[in-house]
């Protein structure tokens, strides 16, 4: 997730940055409106596609960090950003249609001032093309038989393969392709067919081969292997292009997709409470959330198949075979409006359910709180899991975890708890502003993070809002995919040497900060042609208070674990387009002071990492995680395939039971959590399970004798 700037800060900002831009946009604006009025355009784009690109052409020139110039390097950036969106595969573009496609390499700098689509509709109108010729290619070799006999090889990696030079080449490519579909499922339905008869000899009826290979054919026919992209997807892809060349977090929002932006980061929605999923034309229902609209109201079950939806009174719309998508926008809608679901049972009986609509809570979204003791009954701790850094930028009343972690920490303080573990892993980032507020719980009043904008000046950022909440041992977890505002918090309280870090060989490595514009507040008039959509624009880079940047580089721990993804290609590092590393002159703070001797504490977790078996599973299986990744080249014989699966199963069962164990950790409720949570099973059991994972997680083991050493 990205770094985004509190309400109040973007506020501030945009008022300078809009004015630059909406100056600039409304001579752009009247030239392009001039192109769209007197020049035809070839394929769909639209006015409002063109007023779209005019705001983000602005945009960018206005607002990003890296002041971007539209140039020939610049084109020939986005040329290839957009070639790998459209096909990042190489299975669907000849080589004659690259060569035509490569006259336009720099020109499109001149299209993004002329406000033009013409490459944009054109190579949409080729892809088109080729992917209704690859459907045909595909189904005719499925029509096939396929010999498994054939020493023949597939490749999957895009960087190996070169376009097809003709129609052939690519259907056969196609044939090869389908052919490794069906032999994955007809090697698995045999070894599926080989479990059921061990463990029911007597009441098992057994396939044939070939019935087995019939039934891997059909079940590839029926899976859905091209997506159907509407007009909006495909422009989509390459206003994406054009500001994903920038750096990998500028990105372009459609209406809809700002909109799941802002649930993710709130953690909440307007609905009905129900998970769906769409199938052979079918929306089902997966999951209800309990406490929900649809949890209360009580008819809606999971497996029951949505047929209809209606507005109220209104008359009800058939959604057979709509775009899960499309279904989900028919049936979110305003908190106290009603939608009816005409729904089919699982005994076939058709019922209409009404629902009145209400607001949604995704509890996973928030952090929450466990009381961890070790083995030995000694060392007593209060664990604080933050999935994100959340935040309500649409209600001042909403959640933010800045707030909720200070709520965590007060429960805790009434435990008397030898320390604190912040597990920050997995966690993408999210809020600035609360992962600066959010600091103030554990370090004195100041500087959190230092950011730097595009007309290079500097400015400390200072935790202030929050007293100190916490003031003993503290241990902060991370791995290679803590981002952004987790990498802003592990840092300080490295550099303030406040907590000890611990985690894989680094964190993720971003260090930008992103801002929202919505282009319908540049549009004065013109309502019919909203919603227009936004973008995120890379606006700073954040760097820590010792001047250091955790661009592409991240937080280093001070206690390194052996991690699964460890020598994996990820990161900010791994990311086309990503900023520079770089340095700025550091900034007062004074070091936090401790009991303990910080180096010994490490060289002890160090040991004990060194002779603990499971970590020493993880590191191995870390080193065959690298070396199978990097495999893409794959045998289409039966013989040999099943001998590759035989060797990847026998290496994936001896690593299958790392931290499936529990490792005498013991976790529970905090008091206020269990006195909430009395009478209430569903929450109870959730936490029960939450415990249960808890109690297997080798990194909370060791980082309780962290805690232990420490005190």
């Amino acid at each position: 997730m990205d770094l985004v700037e509190s309400q109040s800060d973007k506020e501030n900002k945009q008022k300078r940055i809009m004015k630059a831009i909406v100056k600039v946009s409304a001579v752009a604006l009247v030239l392009g409106l001039v192109v769209v009025a007197f020049k035809p355009f070839f394929g769909h784009s639209t006015e409002r596609d063109k007023i779209i690109l005019s705001f983000i052409a602005q945009s960018l020139q206005a607002a990003h960090y890296e002041h971007i110039t539209f140039d020939d390097e610049f084109s020939s950036k986005v040329f290839d950003e957009y070639m790998k969106k459209l096909d990042y595969g190489k299975r669907y573009f000849l080589k004659s249609d690259m060569d035509t496609l490569e006259k336009f390499r720099y020109k499109l700098d001149d299209e993004i001032r002329m406000l033009s689509y013409n490459f944009c509709d054109f190579a949409t109108e080729l892809i088109k093309k080729r992917q209704k010729e690859a459907q045909g290619y595909w189904a005719e070799a499925l029509d096939g038989d396929f010999d498994f006999t054939q020493n023949e090889y597939v490749e999957t990696e895009p960087d190996s393969l070169d376009y097809a030079p003709s129609r052939e080449a690519l259907k056969n490519y196609w044939r090869k392709l389908a052919k490794f579909a069906v032999l994955e499922k007809y090697s698995d339905l045999i070894d599926n067919q080989e479990t059921l008869k061990k463990d029911n000899p007597s009441g098992f009826v057994e396939k044939t081969l070939a019935e087995l290979k019939e039934e891997a054919v059909q079940s590839v026919k029926s899976s859905k292997r091209f997506v159907n992209f509407k007009d909006k997807d495909w422009i989509s892809f390459y206003l994406n292009s054009i500001v994903t060349t920038c750096d990998p977090h500028t990105e372009f929002y459609m209406p809809d997709d700002k909109e799941q932006f802002d649930i993710s980061m709130s953690g909440k929605f307007e609905g009905i409470g129900a998970t769906l999923q769409s199938r052979d034309g079918q929306t089902k229902i997966v999951d209800i959330i309990p406490g929900s609209a649809s949890w209360r109201q009580g008819e809606l079950e999971v497996n029951d198949i949505i047929l209809k939806v209606g507005q109220g009174a209104e008359e009800p719309i058939d959604i057979a075979n709509m775009e899960l998508d499309d279904v989900v926008k028919k049936i979110r809608g305003k908190k106290g409006s009603e939608v009816r679901l005409t729904v089919k049972k699982i005994d076939g009986t058709i019922k209409v359910i009404p629902i009145i609509r209400d607001v949604v809570i995704i509890e996973e979204t928030y952090a929450k709180s466990s009381i961890l003791t070790s083995k030995d009954g000694k060392t007593k701790v209060g664990y604080i899991y933050l999935p994100k850094f959340y935040a309500d930028f649409n209600d001042s009343h909403g959640r933010f975890c800045s707030k909720d972690v200070a709520k965590e920490l007060e429960k805790i303080s009434k435990e008397n708890v030898d320390g604190i573990i912040m597990d920050l892993r997995n966690n993408g980032g999210g809020s600035l502003g609360d992962v600066v507020d959010m600091s103030g719980l554990f370090i004195n009043p100041g500087p959190v993070v230092q950011v730097k904008n595009n007309e290079e000046k500097i400015r400390a950022m200072i935790t202030e809002k929050f007293k100190l909440a916490y003031n003993g041992p503290m241990v902060v977890l991370v791995n290679n995919f803590s981002a952004s505002a987790s990498e802003i918090l592990s840092a300080a309280l490295q550099d303030y040497d406040r907590a000890i870090i611990m985690g894989s060989n680094s964190t993720y490595g971003k260090g930008t900060v992103q801002s929202f514009y919505d282009f319908d507040k540049f549009l004065s008039g013109n309502d019919q042609l909203k919603p227009l959509g936004a973008i995120k624009i890379t606006i700073q880079k954040f760097y820590r208070i010792n001047g250091e940047t955790t661009q592409l580089r991240g937080v280093i721990p001070d206690i390194i674990v052996p991690d699964s993804y460890a020598y994996l290609k990820v990161g900010e590092k791994e990311s086309r387009h990503a900023l520079s590393y770089d340095i700025i002159t550091k900034t007062d703070y004074h070091l936090w002071k401790h009991k303990y001797s910080k180096a010994k504490v490490v060289a002890k977790s160090q040991e004990r990492i060194k002779e603990n078996p499971v970590f020493a599973e993880i590191e191995q299986n870390a080193r065959r995680l690298k070396l199978r990744s990097e495999e893409s080249y794959f045998s289409l014989n039966f013989d040999k395939y099943r001998a590759d699966k035989k060797i990847l199963k026998e290496e994936s069962d001896k690593f299958n039971n790392i931290s499936k164990e529990k490792t005498g950790i013991t976790a529970g409720f905090l008091t206020d959590d269990q006195n909430a949570a009395e009478g209430d099973t569903i929450k109870t059991q959730k936490f029960t399970r939450w415990f249960t994972d808890l109690e297997k997680d080798v990194y909370l083991s060791e980082a309780l004798n962290v805690i232990n050493d420490m005190k």
